[in-house]
């Protein structure tokens, strides 16, 4: 083990551990595979043992629910989908429950949508339930609430909800275990001299392109596939932590920590985000988006300055004030993200006029600027 790897590692106190579907359903027999669990629950508490705290991302409820209704592929209508993730959720957490007991630990069931992470008292009260959980040495089990969430309130794959997690719990560590033993310079099913990458320094377009085209995935009971993971993967580095790739079915968590298992190692950036920043950044999903012309986009990377209307030529989808929304170059690049200081209908009536015209028509009591600078990440 290297002494870099081996220094990320030990010093990691706080991990968050994703599980795909592959893993934790057996796609032949259908159902939960008890027997992962089981292991996985005393490597988990092999690492509470030595300190470490453990939040766990599960996949699994809509594969396990397919078995039980007879389904042989994902549903494509999404009453039909959701009516899987609410009964497969059950058995789920029971394996779960059961298999950590053996082990004397305690689990909690903790079902999120978008909306938890977009609105900031939700958030903060989110972020304090599972920190009284870990306190009391209580395992989080979290999953996106696939029984009721739709297009609107989706977090996204269950990729995207581990970064997210990790972010909002400042983890130290991101575990993403899968059916690969980690990122290839090549496709390893096509190219069998295709090398495993132990550490990835940085996630750039280069490397971010090893995982094929966006929407690549999955199998009849997965979501997401290798980009997706690397998408969420540079979220979590960017803002400063590391995570680690590897095979779910060769490796569990505590070998990755003590035992040099093989994965891939991405290392987390020097300049870490403090809390509001990485909310900002990754974790919550934009409700709309604004257009800004080629001065804005220059005023925003170069001055760091507030939004103005002035430099908004267009508004797309509907947002209220108050929300985040996503700002984009003419080319459709992301420029910033930031809070909304009025909705987006407002913002309609005064778009490309400047600050004193937009007082004559909307009167003295709105704001100067569409976001703050400090409500404003540029990228």
């Amino acid at each position: 083990m290297s002494e870099l790897r081996k220094n990320i590692l030990d010093e990691a106190r706080r991990i968050v551990v994703k599980i795909g579907s592959r893993i934790l359903v057996d796609s032949e027999k259908g159902g939960v595979r008890t027997r992962y669990i089981q292991k996985l629950a005393d490597s988990v508490a092999r690492l509470m043992e030595a300190g470490k705290e453990v939040v766990i991302v599960t996949s699994g409820a809509v594969g396990t629910g397919m078995s039980q209704l007879g389904y042989k592929e994902k549903p494509t209508v999404l009453a039909e989908k959701q009516a899987c993730a609410a009964v497969g959720q059950i058995d789920l957490m029971y394996a779960y429950r059961e298999m950590f007991r053996w082990v004397d630990l305690s689990v909690g069931q903790i079902l999120l949508s978008a909306d938890d992470f977009r609105d900031r008292t939700r958030y903060k009260n989110l972020q304090n339930t599972i920190k009284a959980m870990l306190a009391r040495k209580i395992v989080p089990i979290i999953n996106e609430n696939d029984s009721l969430a739709v297009a609107e309130i989706k977090v996204g794959d269950n990729d995207k909800l581990s970064s997210d997690v990790a972010l909002f719990l400042d983890a130290d560590l991101l575990l993403i275990f899968t059916d690969e033993d980690g990122l290839f310079d090549d496709n390893p099913k096509k190219n069998p001299n295709a090398r495993l990458l132990r550490f990835v320094p940085e996630i750039t377009p280069a490397v971010l392109a090893l995982a094929g085209k966006p929407g690549e995935a999955g199998s009849a009971v997965s979501t997401g596939g290798m980009r997706s993971k690397l998408e969420a993967i540079r979220n979590v580095t960017r803002s400063g932590a590391n995570a680690f790739l590897a095979n779910g079915m060769k490796v569990l968590p505590h070998q990755v920590i003590f035992e040099n298992a093989q994965g891939t190692l991405f290392a987390g950036s020097k300049n870490k985000l403090n809390s509001r920043q990485r909310w900002l950044s990754f974790i919550t999903t934009p409700r709309g988006a604004v257009v800004v012309d080629e001065g804005g986009v220059k005023a925003l990377r170069e001055k760091h300055s507030s939004l103005l209307p002035v430099g908004v030529c267009a508004v797309k989808k509907h947002f209220d004030k108050g929300d985040l929304i996503e700002v984009l170059s003419p080319s459709g690049d992301a420029v910033a993200r930031g809070v909304a200081g009025f909705d987006s209908e407002t913002l309609k009536l005064v778009l490309h006029k400047k600050t004193a015209q937009v007082h004559e028509i909307l009167g003295k009591d709105v704001p100067d600027e569409l976001i703050h600078k400090n409500d404003l990440v540029v990228f």
